[in-house]
């Protein structure tokens, strides 16, 4: 719409915010990021923590430009750091490798069935990582992910 946006993100979820926007085709989507977790702080932290950020976000909203914005990587295993820190955050951790040299398999572990829920379904996180993946370390690859859900019967 053409009209300014600011969006502020905390650490963890970067690598999540940065895979949905490179699927809505802005790779290159400005944000300002801020520590983890937010929901604790006292109203003072808060206020003193958006005085901190209050430059950056007037720079993104006139300039269209705000720190944070980082490379991609160049490795899978750090596709794989760029993706855990949102899903460590939910209790869940992150792992991958390539059988063959056109497959990458990531393998989601969740090892508390009540953080479950917490992760997003594989039907969103397979996507984000494709993404990534393909961004990172090229088109061609198939990207696959073991999410224990899948395999829990209802």
């Amino acid at each position: 719409m053409g009209l300014p946006a600011a969006a502020i993100v905390t650490e963890p979820f970067v690598a999540t915010c940065r895979a949905m926007a490179a699927l809505r085709g802005y790779e290159e989507y400005p944000m300002i990021v801020v520590p983890h977790p937010v929901t604790s702080l006292t109203l003072e932290q808060v206020h003193a923590l958006a005085d901190s950020v209050t430059p950056e976000i007037a720079s993104l909203l006139m300039d269209g430009t705000a720190s944070g914005s980082g490379s991609l990587a160049a490795t899978l295993e750090e596709v794989v750091e760029a993706l855990a820190p949102g899903l460590r955050s939910d209790g869940a951790d992150l792992t991958a490798h390539q059988p063959d040299d056109r497959t990458v398999v990531f393998e989601l572990f969740i090892p508390d069935q009540a953080c479950a829920e917490c992760v997003m379904p594989s039907s969103m996180l397979l996507p984000m990582f494709a993404a990534r993946v393909h961004a990172a370390l090229g088109p061609h690859l198939d990207v696959r992910l073991d999410d224990p859900r899948d395999s829990v019967s209802s």
